[in-house]
């Protein structure tokens, strides 16, 4: 994946932005419900909402009796990883400071418009936070941590990673650099925030915290 983001930067990202903008947007313009189709992109690009509207539905079940045993743990998980995302999320988009493919906001330098792209470390500009995409980094941070909790549900998890990536390439929010670094960075959060938990709390099975018994 780092070897991915490293090509994207260098040679694919900026020719695939113009592509997008140029070709992407006149088709999707030309659909018959061209409004329903940019509503179904803007859904799509902010899916992490959905993850995290089920993330608080299962914090509060765990406070529910009934639920205790199970839900106590990924409570815990959850609320970690939701912590160690945010940070990561912020902290990377500062320190990488990368301006965005399309101007958004406040004139932003963009490549599209000023034909610049390029890093300027450690911005606290929002103009220049485009890598990596927070979007992606949430929505894989938590698709990941779902899949090992409910991996009968792996469909659903899988279709949330990809829903975030298509939403966020084809209204060209973020570049596909952008997109892979936020699935790296999202996925390696999950993992390790999840080993740290079960080997704090000396989980010996393999399932660990998620085990039904």
């Amino acid at each position: 994946m780092l070897l991915g983001v490293l090509f994207c930067i260098t040679y694919f990202d900026r020719p695939l932005a113009e592509y997008i903008h140029h070709v992407m947007h006149v088709k999707i313009a030309s659909f018959a419900y061209s409004s329903q189709t940019h509503a179904v992109l803007e859904s799509l690009s902010k899916s992490p909402l959905v993850l995290e509207i089920l993330a608080f539905i299962i914090v509060m079940l765990s406070l529910i009796k009934p639920y205790q045993l199970r839900l106590y743990h990924l409570r815990n998980i959850i609320l970690l990883v939701a912590i160690n995302a945010t940070i990561i999320r912020v902290s990377a988009k500062i320190v990488f400071g990368r301006t965005w493919p399309e101007t958004w906001t406040n004139n932003n330098l963009s490549w599209i418009s000023h034909g610049v792209e390029a890093f300027y470390p450690f911005s606290l500009s929002a103009g220049f936070h485009s890598f990596p995409s927070g979007h992606t980094l949430l929505t894989f941070t938590f698709a990941s941590l779902f899949w090992q909790c409910f991996p009968r549900f792996k469909l659903i998890w899988i279709f949330a990673m990809l829903a975030v990536v298509l939403g966020q390439l084809l209204q060209n929010y973020h570049y596909l650099g952008d997109i892979l670094a936020g699935a790296t960075l999202g996925l390696l959060v999950s993992q390790l925030s999840i080993n740290y938990y079960c080997h704090n709390k000396n989980f010996r099975h393999k399932k660990g915290p998620f085990n039904r018994s």
